[in-house]
């Protein structure tokens, strides 16, 4: 079965979720773009609480990678235990997934802590969102997935 082109479409058609055919768009899509955004605004939500209190960069690195860890499992396992079918598939799509996300905003820190490397990772973090949003077709997305880790952001400074 052919999946519709959603990516520029304002009312796109539903991707399907065929378990017999291979590749992303065949299934597991919707675990790529939850685990994603996941992984990126769990790990922005920490770096900015870290800058918030003046962490360094190799702590902000460290921080970063034990979140990564973390939301990795936890998404993987959940997607596992939640799914009724146990589709190992699915699980590791989404932990995999969250994985990647959660590297996109830490990624400047590997570089310092200067304020250009906090201006890129809200960039890189913001620019990932913006795809996700694009590539689903969704203008709403875009705007939730922004909405939200300018949230994240925000709350994490207030709490720190």
């Amino acid at each position: 079965m052919a999946v519709a082109d959603v990516t520029h479409s304002p009312n796109p058609a539903p991707v399907a979720d065929n378990a017999g055919e291979t590749g992303l768009a065949a299934g597991n899509l919707k675990e790529a773009i939850f685990g994603s955004f996941d992984g990126m605004t769990s790990t922005l939500g920490v770096v900015a609480g870290l800058l918030a209190t003046h962490a360094t960069a190799p702590k902000i690195v460290a921080a970063a990678i034990g979140i990564a860890v973390a939301a990795t499992v936890g998404m993987g396992a959940g997607q596992y235990l939640s799914d009724g079918a146990r589709n190992v598939r699915n699980a590791v799509v989404m932990a995999a997934a969250t994985l990647v996300g959660s590297v996109v905003p830490a990624v400047p820190f590997l570089f310092g802590d200067s304020r250009a490397c906090i201006a890129t990772s809200i960039a890189l973090t913001a620019v990932a969102a913006g795809f996700i949003g694009h590539y689903r077709g969704y203008v709403l997305t875009y705007c939730i997935l922004i909405v939200v880790s300018l949230a994240t952001v925000g709350l994490s400074v207030a709490v720190a």
